[in-house]
């Protein structure tokens, strides 16, 4: 048995899944406080009887993402090693920045050490402003990390919360984009704890393992809950993850194509090219930040099932929605109801209140539902097309291989969520491409999550001068020459995760970060540190 709840901005879905069966399935509407209200939806569903079976429960949360979007985040105290030249302004996210002087060059030479003194300065300085959690990123950290454990040493003798080292967040070489990840995953930290620690108790209540729970990635695996606990910033995005995710599996087979989900609060849009997703080239981007978190692409627009129609200066949909604004339903019109109306479903309240709206527009009802409908379509469409344009204008990125020169052009459109089936002819019409409503596309998200695979992580570092290569997680340590090189590296790392039982084949492996750098001792070349980081690639299950 597998249970998969997700978080929308309206409602909590949740679904369990037998034997690759959906056999049950409920919607519930979340309160203001989400953590209440996703425990009271698990106490609700998790039935005895489930709980003897289960293998599983899958969540895609929208804690984190919220917490950035609605800038409801912890305090944070930067520690920035920005090294030579660059202007460090731009860098400037925390609450207190503090920028040190040291400086390890792009081979990963130490250039000059930093101050010590300062940094025990900057502690007084975050500990005066009331600062729990620190965030420490040094330029060139990911080819040599000793700045930022030197650092660390000195802050952890001094009792803060929660510390983020940048070089363990990400190995890639974008700074700026390590620094912001970096001091997104301290600025998270508590609003992660509060739902990790909230679900915890709910499994001790329930004698439910916690090794039983995961989390949904956002590049579409899911990973243990305690395994984010240092790592809370991987938990973003997961529900547009989901999302695509509960799309594809609902309508396989897919070639290209767009998912859109429709919730109650967004609308949520990905695509598919060649039968795989497309992935941010760099990392994801949430709110005025770019990080180098791996994600599924996609775009959001403020417009749901739940949006409030208004008639100002002109008609307009969202992204004000009902629990939003917290204004009486009674005395407002939502994006729903309109499109109930021209499907001949709506009561005579919602036709009353449509009425006035519509009078108020100086328009008859009919024409004014359309017109409604149209202003909500050409935001969503135009979304759509700034997602094809931007997929066009570079590289494509899919899980399974980079796509050079290949123009992505949608051949079907694929609709989930609440208003799937009242929206999904307005938007044929619209975009003149075959529309899909798949089963169960209410709680598709649900179902996106709970069908994903376990994300697991291998890290190869190897020193040639030292003639070692070693891979924690599979305990594997091997001698090398010196002349290891950094293709013979993916070799090893792939051949030992099959050799392992972990992989069928390098198919199921892909390369998520890779470095080498030569090492210089008395001017002359004395090997290499290498350093790369594999995953499985993550895969879906079927639903019968």
């Amino acid at each position: 048995m597998i249970i998969g709840l997700d978080v929308g901005g309206t409602n909590i879905d949740i679904v369990a899944i037998e034997n690759n069966k959906v056999v049950d399935h409920r919607k519930f509407e979340h309160g203001e406080d989400l953590l209440f209200s996703i425990l009271t939806s698990l106490e609700e569903f998790i039935t005895k009887d489930y709980i003897s079976n289960l293998s599983r429960i899958v969540l895609s949360t929208t804690i984190t993402t919220n917490a950035i979007v609605q800038n409801k985040l912890d305090k944070v105290g930067m520690i920035i090693e920005n090294g030579i030249g660059a202007n460090p302004d731009f860098l400037m996210c925390a609450d207190v920045n503090i920028l040190l002087d040291g400086y390890i060059n792009n081979r990963g030479i130490e250039v000059k050490s930093f101050d010590r003194e300062k940094v025990e300065k900057a502690i007084l300085i975050f500990k005066k402003a009331d600062i729990n959690n620190i965030g420490i990123a040094c330029k060139f950290s990911v080819r040599n990390p000793k700045h930022e454990l030197d650092v660390y040493d000195i802050v952890k003798r001094h009792g803060f919360e929660f510390v983020s080292l940048g070089h363990r967040i990400s190995g890639k070489l974008n700074f700026p984009r390590r620094v912001f990840s970096t001091y997104l995953n301290s600025a998270v930290y508590s609003n992660f704890k509060a739902l990790c620690n909230a679900i915890l108790e709910f499994l001790k209540k329930k004698n439910i393992p916690s090794h039983l729970v995961f989390i949904q990635k956002p590049d579409g695996g899911i990973v243990h809950l305690e395994n984010l606990k240092e790592f809370p910033i991987f938990s973003i995005l997961s529900g547009p993850a989901a999302s695509a995710q509960g799309g594809y599996i609902l309508s396989k087979p897919l070639s290209d194509a767009v998912i859109i989900d429709i919730g109650g609060t967004t609308t949520d849009i990905s695509f598919v090219c060649n039968g795989q997703f497309v992935l941010e080239q760099y990392g994801a981007r949430i709110a005025n930040y770019p990080t180098l978190v791996r994600a599924i692409y996609s775009r959001s627009v403020g417009i749901g099932g739940d949006s409030i129609v208004k008639v100002e200066d002109s008609i307009s949909v969202g992204p004000e929605t009902v629990k939003s604004c917290n204004i009486n339903r009674k005395n407002i019109v939502t994006f729903t109801d309109v499109l109930q109306y021209l499907n001949s479903s709506s009561d005579d309240e919602a036709q009353s209140r449509l009425k006035n709206l519509s009078n108020k527009a100086n328009m008859p009802l009919e024409l004014f539902c359309n017109k409604v409908v149209k202003v909500a379509l050409n935001t969503i469409c135009k979304k759509i097309e700034e997602g094809i344009d931007y997929i066009n204008s570079t590289p494509i990125y899919t899980i399974q291989k980079l796509l050079h020169g290949e123009k992505f052009i949608p051949k079907k459109i694929v609709v989930i969520g609440g208003a799937a089936d009242l929206i999904s002819k307005h938007l044929e019409k619209e975009l003149k491409i075959k529309v899909e409503v798949p089963r169960y596309y209410m709680v598709a998200n649900a179902i996106g999550c709970a069908l994903g695979s376990v994300s697991r992580e291998y890290n190869l570092v190897a020193d040639t001068e030292q003639g070692k290569v070693y891979i924690p997680e599979l305990d594997k340590y091997e001698s090398v020459n010196i002349d290891f090189s950094l293709a013979q590296a993916k070799d090893f790392l792939i051949n030992k995760i099959i050799e392992a039982g972990d992989a069928l084949s390098a198919d199921d492996i892909e390369i998520v970060e890779e470095n080498s750098f030569n090492m210089i001792r008395n001017f002359r070349y004395c090997g290499k540190i290498i350093k790369i980081k594999a995953q499985l690639k993550p895969k879906l299950q079927e639903l019968k």
